[in-house]
């Protein structure tokens, strides 16, 4: 008895120190434990924060890749040191094509109280190869406001670019769709209410605003089927030019340094040079907009003007090229404009006889630039705006 109570005092200590000395491990692991997923929280965070920054790169990125159908660059950091974890690099992929895509993978480590860590992780998405395009705009109206109305506030149209050069409304002109929680991707509607055919928005202009040899004018719109004739933009000449003394000022009143109107089922694109010649091109197009447009298709219509010659584009596509006779040896400046006119021409101090059309349907996003856009650039900003950007994965 004596002797298997020995025995089983025995195995019992063996068991208990066994036990003793495995949690004894166990616990003086456990710092290691909790330096290892510290590290391992910083090391992604560290990691989020580069693929922040890869982002905000892709832009510039992308407008160095041009049209390029594979792009590749690694971006090694020496001392880039956040918390107990280092950037080591950054590699960027960039392919163009119908898709284009673009690819950022971090490359992050870490050390904390002897411990290491490795983390690695990607982002990939797909958006236009220049995602962001400088169009340095004299005037740039993206109707993204509450209803025009007299209160201090919203009783202009307001102009996002640099200069400040917020736009006039009157008559039948507004901004859709109505009620709260839809500021941000509104448009503008004319002539579509009970108002009649009296609204228009327009600028006087100022020296921002002037433009001759070379521009373009950009804008969204949605016209409706039952307008036979109408202006989308128009640039009135401006009666000050010294050029229009030498043609006479009556013959050019009614001619636009640049527009973009339409007549019968034609767009037509039009510029007026400093010898009072119309240089115009056109495209067919239907207009098949109905109120309340909620399966409207919207249409871009752009057109550019660079020293005698005319091109016009519909949805990013090149429709149509006009120049002067003598071109490309006589390259002549348009009629300096006088502000610009959306939904309505101008012709200056009304004469008798005048008689004016207005636009029927929505415009958006309306834009003068003051350079000839390429077609590239046109195309692109299209994309921009039909195609936004599509995130396809985030990896890490």
């Amino acid at each position: 008895m004596g002797r298997t109570m020995l025995l089983v005092t025995i195995l019992m200590t063996t068991i208990y120190a066994g036990i003793m000395i495995t949690l004894q491990r166990h616990i003086l692991s456990l710092p290691n434990i909790i330096s290892r997923n510290i590290l391992t929280k910083q090391a992604e965070s560290v990691s989020d924060y580069a693929l922040r920054n890869a982002v905000q790169n892709s832009i510039a990125y992308g407008q160095q890749a041009g049209e390029s159908s594979l792009i590749k660059w690694n971006e090694y950091y020496s001392n880039f040191n956040i918390q107990n974890c280092h950037i080591d690099s950054i590699n960027y992929t960039f392919v163009t094509g119908t898709t284009n895509s673009y690819r950022a993978i971090s490359h992050v480590s870490g050390n904390l109280m002897g411990k290491t860590v490795k983390y690695r992780a990607e982002v990939a998405f797909s958006f236009p190869v220049v995602a962001i395009l400088d169009m340095d705009y004299c005037i740039y109206l993206e109707m993204n406001q509450p209803a025009f109305n007299p209160s201090h506030q919203w009783n202009e149209v307001i102009d996002t670019s640099d200069n400040g050069n917020d736009a006039n409304y009157v008559g039948n002109v507004d901004t859709r769709p109505h009620g709260s929680g839809v500021d941000g991707w509104k448009c503008a509607s004319f002539n579509e209410s009970s108002g009649g055919y009296t609204g228009y928005i327009w600028h006087d202009g100022n020296s921002s605003m002037i433009v001759a040899s070379n521009f373009s004018i950009i804008a969204f719109a949605k016209i409706n089927d039952r307008a036979p004739q109408g202006p989308l933009v128009w640039l009135p000449p401006d009666p000050a030019d010294p050029a229009v003394s030498g043609v006479g000022w009556g013959n050019v009143r009614r001619k636009p340094t640049g527009a973009i109107w339409y007549y019968n089922n034609v767009v037509y694109f039009t510029a007026t040079t400093v010898d009072g010649i119309t240089v115009q091109t056109s495209a067919a197009f239907n207009p098949d907009a109905k109120w309340p447009h909620n399966k409207d298709a919207w249409y871009h219509f752009a057109m550019t003007y660079n020293k005698g010659q005319v091109k016009g584009y519909i949805n990013g596509v090149l429709k149509g090229t006009a120049q002067n006779t003598l071109y490309p040896w006589y390259k002549p400046s348009a009629i300096r404009n006088k502000g610009i006119y959306l939904g309505r021409e101008y012709y200056g101090t009304p004469q008798a006889g005048d008689t004016y059309h207005y636009f029927d349907g929505m415009m958006d996003q309306v834009g003068l630039v003051p350079r000839t856009l390429t077609d590239a650039e046109i195309a692109t900003y299209v994309s921009q705006v039909l195609t936004p950007t599509t995130v396809q994965y985030i990896r890490d």
